[in-house]
C-alpha cells in the first residue's frame, strides 16, 4: 500500500480494512471491529464472510 487511507466513517487515519459479510470499509482505532484491533501490523485474517487486514505501520 502506498497510499495514506483514512476512515470511511470518520476521515481519521486507517488503521485497516475490514469486509464483514457484504460491508467493507478502511477504518481508524476507533471504528475497527475487535478482530481487527487483535492483529498485529500486517497481518491479515479471513474467516467465513469476514476479511481483516491491518496495515504494517511501515506502509503507512
Amino acid at each position: 500500500m502506498t497510499e495514506k487511507r483514512t476512515c470511511d466513517k470518520c476521515g481519521k487515519e486507517a488503521i485497516g480494512f475490514q469486509s464483514i459479510g457484504c460491508c467493507f470499509a478502511y477504518v481508524c482505532q476507533d471504528h475497527a471491529e475487535s478482530l481487527l484491533l487483535d492483529l498485529k501490523p500486517g497481518e491479515k485474517k479471513s474467516s467465513g464472510e469476514c476479511y481483516v487486514e491491518r496495515f504494517d505501520t511501515d506502509e503507512r
